[in-house]
C-alpha cells in the first residue's frame, strides 16, 4: 500500500511517457499482489479451520477411544480376577507334574514357551495346519503326530505338535 502511495506521488511529477506507463504498471503490478495476497490470507484462513475441525473430531475420537479403553481395562481386570484363581490352581498342577517329565523336555518346552509369542509351546493341529504358525503340515507328519510315537516338533515356528483329540478338541472347536 506505501509503495502504491508512493508511486501515485511520482505519477504527478513524470516528464514523458515511458516513465507514466512504468509507474502506471508498478501500481497494477502492486495492486495484484496485494489480491494475491489476500486470496492467500483467505485461503489459509481456511485451511486453519479446517485444520481446527479436524482437530476437535480427532479429540473427541480420542475421547471415545479413552473412554472404550477405560470400559475395556475395567473387563480385562474383572476377567483376570475371575480366572486367578483357576491359573494359581493350573500352576500348582503343573509345578507337581514337573518331576514326572525327563529334565531334557521339560527344558526345551520352556524354551519354545518362553520363544512363542502368544506364550503357546504345544499345539494342535488346526485345518491341517500349526496351531502356532498356521503353515501346512504335510500328511505324513500327521499321520505320525495322530500315532504319538514320538513328539513332533514344527519346522516353522518350533512349537510341540499333537493331535486335536489328545488336546480334547473336537475338528468343529479347532
Amino acid at each position: 500500500q506505501a509503495q502504491i502511495a508512493t508511486y501515485k506521488q511520482q505519477l504527478d511529477n513524470v516528464r514523458n511517457n515511458r516513465e507514466f506507463d512504468l509507474l502506471s504498471k508498478e501500481i497494477e503490478y502492486q495492486t495484484l499482489e496485494i489480491q494475491l495476497s489476500e486470496k492467500r490470507i483467505n485461503q489459509y484462513a481456511r485451511e486453519i479451520d479446517n485444520k481446527n475441525a479436524d482437530i476437535a473430531a480427532a479429540e473427541e475420537t480420542l475421547n471415545d477411544r479413552n473412554h472404550i479403553l477405560a470400559d475395556k481395562r475395567r473387563q480385562l481386570e474383572e476377567i483376570v480376577s475371575e480366572t486367578k484363581k483357576d491359573e494359581e490352581r493350573l500352576r500348582l498342577q503343573a509345578k507337581e507334574l514337573e518331576p514326572q517329565i525327563d529334565a531334557r523336555t521339560l527344558t526345551a518346552f520352556k524354551r519354545i514357551r518362553k520363544n512363542a509369542r502368544n506364550g503357546l509351546g504345544v499345539v494342535y493341529i488346526q485345518r491341517n495346519a500349526c496351531g502356532g504358525c498356521f503353515n501346512r503340515i504335510p500328511p505324513q507328519k500327521q499321520m505320525e503326530i495322530k500315532m504319538h510315537k514320538k513328539i513332533i516338533v514344527c519346522e516353522y515356528c518350533g512349537r510341540i505338535m499333537i493331535d486335536p483329540d489328545l488336546a480334547g478338541v473336537t475338528e468343529g472347536e479347532a
